[in-house]
């Protein structure tokens, strides 16, 4: 049986990205639906001095680009399913326009992994991806923790 449904995977090529898109997929073959793994690229930021040559912004940003979906494309790789990539480009933050492109999918999921533990002084004052993610979501929100941090306990 088929589920009309999408997971969004929000990714920054790092492991714990790796283990959502994991999740993210038993989740979608149990259910049927479909999975969208997103990166949000943030603009390159380059300040003038006479010390370095600095290609043109423009070549700059291509470059960033294709890395990027390269990198995209071999994380999708990671997986035995049938994944459609996105990438997007954003001035503000990551989790807004992740949250942005799960209301516009529509996604019934988004699936984030959490890099680890923070110092709560750290989180008041700047907080993380996934938690923003999860305060502003027009969906269900999974966060997915680290290997090894607490044990694996819910492969």
């Amino acid at each position: 049986m088929r589920v009309k449904g999408n997971i969004l995977v929000a990714t920054d090529f790092s492991e714990p990205s790796s283990e959502a898109l994991r999740r993210a997929v038993t989740l979608a073959r149990q259910y049927g639906a479909d999975v969208h793994l997103l990166h949000v690229m943030e603009p390159a930021v380059f300040f003038e001095t006479d010390l370095l040559t600095v290609p043109p912004l423009g070549e700059v940003t291509e470059a960033i680009r294709r890395g990027a979906e390269s990198r995209l494309h071999q994380q999708a790789k990671l997986v035995d399913f049938d994944v459609t990539t996105h990438l997007l480009e954003s001035m503000g933050a990551p989790a807004g326009t992740i949250c942005s492109f799960a209301a516009t999918l529509p996604a019934a999921l988004i699936v984030v992994g959490r890099q680890g533990v923070r110092g709560a002084i750290e989180q008041l004052l700047i907080g993380s991806t996934a938690e923003r993610v999860v305060r502003h979501a027009p969906c269900s929100v999974l966060v997915t923790m680290p290997h090894g941090l607490f044990g694996d306990v819910a492969s």
